[in-house]
């Protein structure tokens, strides 16, 4: 079946023929395990600040608690582990593979004020959770004035 050429172009958000044929073509030649080119992505971070911590949040759905691995090395924070890919019965129609699997990295540098031995770290419903206290001497001290 021909394609009309003088299609308009798909709106935002959306795949075109083209796109279409691409990922197949794509497929093809790596597998569907990452249509996207390449094996490793780099999962969404935030990170807050309060007067006595850095709290950084990462999305890692899917990952297993105990298949990620945080370190601390001279203030950078490193974040790593691997999502695999899930199987799935393949039926007729079309298929599209939008999530990210494979190694993933992340790597924050922390700023000197941080104490590394009580950095903490929780996994909850596909969010990782770092706390990471800052030292006693960068906190806010409050000094109190004496009345003469």
């Amino acid at each position: 079946m021909a394609r009309d050429i003088n299609r308009r172009p798909a709106p935002t958000g959306e795949v075109s023929p083209f796109q279409d044929d691409w990922q197949r073509i794509v497929r093809q030649f790596l597998g569907d395990a990452d249509a996207s080119l390449a094996g490793a992505f780099s999962p969404a971070l935030d990170v807050e600040e309060t007067d006595n911590e850095f709290t950084l949040h990462v999305e890692i759905p899917g990952v297993k608690p105990d298949e990620v691995d945080v370190s601390i090395e001279e203030n950078v924070l490193t974040i790593a582990g691997q999502r695999d890919f899930y199987s799935e019965k393949e039926t007729e129609g079309f298929r599209r593979i939008e999530r990210r699997f494979g190694r993933f990295h992340r790597a924050v540098r922390l700023p000197d004020r941080v104490d590394p031995d009580k950095v903490s770290a929780a996994y909850k419903d596909g969010l990782l959770t770092i706390t990471v206290p800052k030292a006693e001497s960068a906190k806010p001290r409050r000094i109190q004035v004496a009345s003469s």
